[in-house]
């Protein structure tokens, strides 16, 4: 990838977590990245393009973090503990990248733009990350640790949707993470 693409991608990456979609501009973003604005439709068509592969790295970067970090785990509880203290891990250090997720999933996922093909892409991308968490729940059903009345989608889509929008708060963030092991595994530790 060129340095002028990176920057682009920088810059809106940043501009993205800070202002939300529809507060950034083209020219802010070009301005931002030190390029002039047809460099950025060289690369990227509209937008609406730009945003999704800011979003879609974004997911990458989260999913790359927690899966990296309960690859080869062997002990469900383990595994399960470990994925949750990456994931509270990620959104706690990593804010940038968290905000771009956490600023624009309620429009991904309401349907704001249901219509339009790049926010369907958004919205199955998001989706492929809650079906790759649910997968782990249902690994945990099997292995009988977690409640076999837990919908392993619906408990995906919660933790999802909660630990997305982690504050900064390490006591709060710990206890969200105590609440949803506990939640799932009826474990107290």
């Amino acid at each position: 990838m060129s340095r002028a693409k990176e920057r682009i991608l920088e810059a809106a990456r940043a501009a993205f977590s800070e202002k939300g979609f529809d507060g950034v501009s083209v020219d802010e973003i070009a301005h931002r990245a030190g390029v002039k604005k047809a460099l950025i439709y060289y690369y990227f068509p509209s937008k609406e393009h730009l945003f999704e592969k800011v979003w879609s790295s974004a997911l990458e970067e989260l999913e790359q973090h927690i899966f990296n970090e309960i690859e080869g785990e062997n002990i469900y509880i383990s595994k399960i503990k470990h994925f949750l203290k990456a994931y509270v891990d990620f959104v706690t250090s990593r804010r940038v990248i968290s905000r771009v997720i956490e600023r624009e999933r309620a429009a991904v996922l309401n349907g704001v733009f249901e219509k339009n093909e790049t926010w369907s892409k958004l919205r199955e991308r998001y989706d492929d990350f809650v079906t790759k968490v649910a997968k782990l729940i249902e690994e945990g059903k099997t292995d009988q640790v977690i409640s076999s009345d837990i919908d392993p989608k619906a408990a995906a889509k919660l933790i999802a949707d909660t630990m997305t929008n982690i504050p900064q708060s390490p006591s709060i963030a710990k206890s969200l993470q105590l609440l949803i092991l506990r939640g799932l595994t009826n474990q107290q530790n």
